[in-house]
């Protein structure tokens, strides 16, 4: 069997639910995805789906993971689908489709530090809760994944497999205690959905839960892009919109208020109950509209900043490369003027040696020219001077004396 190694693609969930096909192909950002993996060995298995999601206890953005345990699979069948579900097309256009047979639940895991029951921070959050709640209940489960993750060679290997044999992975890149920056992970139950209240009460829809998604609107997704600071101007200081959470929290408060109101008795009241439900519904989508047109003014300044910012680092790049120019010109000027003083020192150090020299000659000459003279004299009177002639025979009746003397 091929070993197969296949790390965080992206995926669509698929199951049933009380004959309804039910399916998970957005998380919490709508801008990140639900990612899969699948390692596979002689022995050893592991199924693996991470969803991004909101926690209401945890600001920042999370996930939750299911695993599959190999020893729980009855059959799993691959198949390549060119004919993709409509809820699979915005995600995937082509896929190959990973049909689970179970005979146990699937395990969800949740980051340690988070408090259960497990609550969701924004409505998005809460369908991908939902979602997994009936996940669990299902032993039916088809994960779809892009048509290249796998090769031909190992989609066989995969249905020949008989996977319920294998362990799951051990060691210390498998161990959840080490998940979510060393903080761990958990394994969870999830509470089962409220009742639906709220859609029951203003749309009167039986049998269907609160967490709709054909009936419910997401709130905007906060951007990741840097805020401006509000205190750059007074006039963003003094707005007042309400941001998601306060949508939020107003939403559930109302439901709140619906769920534990006495059901109207007359016709009128019905009527009456519902229109101001609707009423409330229209002002905190008005508010909701207000608050994206607010967002989508803040994202174009940032865009606008972020537009000047690049420009100001191109100058600074542009600045900095012309630094190293200069600097480069610097050392170039000062290796010359290195060069220069070598050069000087030399010239300064010949010119020393050809003074000397010059006085050496000229003392050399000096002491010929005195010799000339006193031959001169010699020649221009030495024939009349007597005391000159006794000197010269002195002289030279001393110079044979030592030759003699020396032999």
């Amino acid at each position: 069997m091929a070993s197969i190694q296949l790390d965080a693609v992206k995926a669509v969930l698929a199951w049933q639910h009380n004959g309804t096909p039910r399916y998970l192909a957005e998380p919490d950002p709508k801008s990140s995805s639900i990612r899969f993996t699948l390692h596979l060995n002689t022995t050893s298995a592991l199924f693996e789906i991470q969803i991004p999601i909101s926690y209401k206890q945890h600001t920042k953005t999370s996930a939750i993971y299911i695993h599959v345990n190999p020893r729980s699979i009855i059959s799993l069948t691959p198949s390549v689908e060119q004919d993709v579900p409509d809820p699979v097309k915005p995600v995937l256009r082509s896929t190959i489709c990973l049909n689970f047979e179970l005979n146990d639940a699937i395990t969800i895991l949740i980051p340690s530090f988070i408090s259960e029951p497990v609550t969701a921070a924004r409505l998005r959050s809460g369908v991908i809760l939902d979602s997994l709640y009936e996940l669990v209940e299902t032993t039916s489960l088809r994960v779809y994944i892009p048509d290249d993750a796998l090769s031909q060679d190992q989609l066989e290997s995969l249905s020949s497999a008989t996977i319920q044999q294998l362990n799951p992975f051990s060691g210390p890149d498998y161990d959840i205690s080490r998940w979510f920056s060393g903080r761990g992970a958990k394994v969870t139950t999830l509470a089962k959905p409220p009742p639906p209240s709220y859609n029951k009460a203003t749309v009167g829809q039986t049998n269907a839960p609160l967490y709709n998604e054909t009936s419910t609107f997401d709130p905007p997704t906060p951007s990741h892009k840097r805020k401006r600071s509000q205190d750059s101007t007074g006039k963003r200081s003094r707005e007042v919109v309400p941001n998601n959470a306060t949508i939020w929290d107003k939403l559930l408060e109302l439901e709140a208020v619906v769920h534990n109101r006495t059901r109207p008795n007359t016709p009128e009241d019905q009527s009456r109950h519902v229109q101001e439900l609707q009423a409330e519904v229209a002002k905190l989508q008005t508010q909701l509209i207000q608050c994206e047109k607010t967002a989508l003014d803040r994202e174009t300044e940032i865009t606008k900043l972020q537009t000047q910012l690049t420009q100001c680092e191109k100058k600074v790049v542009d600045g900095e490369a012309e630094v190293v120019k200069l600097q480069t010109q610097l050392t170039q000027c000062e290796k010359k003027v290195v060069d220069l003083d070598t050069e000087l020192a030399g010239l300064r150090y010949t010119q020393d040696n050809a003074d000397n020299e010059a006085s050496v000659i000229i003392s050399e000459i000096e002491d010929t020219l005195r010799e000339h003279e006193e031959k001169i004299d010699f020649v221009t009177r030495g024939k009349d001077d007597d005391e000159f002639m006794d000197i010269l025979k002195e002289e030279i009746l001393s110079e044979l004396i030592t030759r003699i003397s020396r032999g």
